[in-house]
């Protein structure tokens, strides 16, 4: 059965703008010759939020995603199944990335690595790295140490269940530098952010990579 593409307007910008930085990914992407198979490491949604996948979608992008959490996996395909639209994201780790060598021409993990330990932070870049094609583009964020969230997980929460993480991973200014040692860095920002989470003023920094495959 041929699946329905969302008709035009369906969904506002601001639904998906939480994704601001992969609007510039999405950008360096088009620029590329590259076929247009993209794969999100973290692919999961909150309730009633388009997965980030969506917005290469409606790009024409053949779309792939894991995620390791299933809350956030039911929502992500919670909202596919109710608008017909095959991302087509599955429950997987991205520190065993479960697609062949070589096969995406992007690949991103957006607010996703931040919750796992350095040593598998590693193992994931590696794997980022083993089916990115040649020359393809990656993006992956990191938290900076200068963001102020330093507490321990809860017991609960799925990154001490699954991950075995006691807290967020945070990374000096050039520290992340050496996971793009067979890449080019093509981009490379520092984000400061203030909002309002469910009521209460948090601050978030972040550094951003946008990098290619040697």
């Amino acid at each position: 059965m041929r699946q329905k593409r969302p008709k035009k307007g369906k969904f506002s910008a601001p639904e998906i703008m939480w994704t601001t930085p992969l609007y510039e990914f999405l950008r360096q992407c088009n620029t590329t010759r590259l076929k247009k198979t993209i794969l999100d490491c973290g692919a999961g949604s909150h309730a009633g939020i388009p997965p980030p996948l969506f917005l290469f979608y409606q790009y024409g992008y053949k779309t792939y995603g894991i995620e390791i959490e299933k809350k956030a996996l039911a929502h992500a395909n919670r909202f596919c199944k109710k608008n017909h639209i095959p991302l087509n994201i599955i429950r997987g780790d991205m520190r065993r990335i479960p697609f062949k060598n070589k096969l995406f021409s992007f690949v991103y993990s957006f607010n996703a690595i931040v919750f796992m330990t350095k040593a598998d932070i590693a193992v994931v870049m590696s794997e980022i790295q083993r089916v990115l094609k040649p020359h393809g583009l990656c993006f992956v964020n990191f938290l900076s140490v200068d963001d102020p969230d330093r507490g321990p997980f809860r017991r609960t929460s799925f990154a001490c269940r699954l991950l075995k993480s006691k807290r967020f991973s945070l990374h000096k200014d050039n520290e992340a530098d050496k996971y793009f040692r067979n890449f080019e860095i093509l981009r490379k920002e520092k984000r400061l952010i203030e909002k309002l989470w469910y009521g209460r003023k948090i601050k978030q920094v972040y550094i951003d990579y946008i990098a290619k495959k040697k």
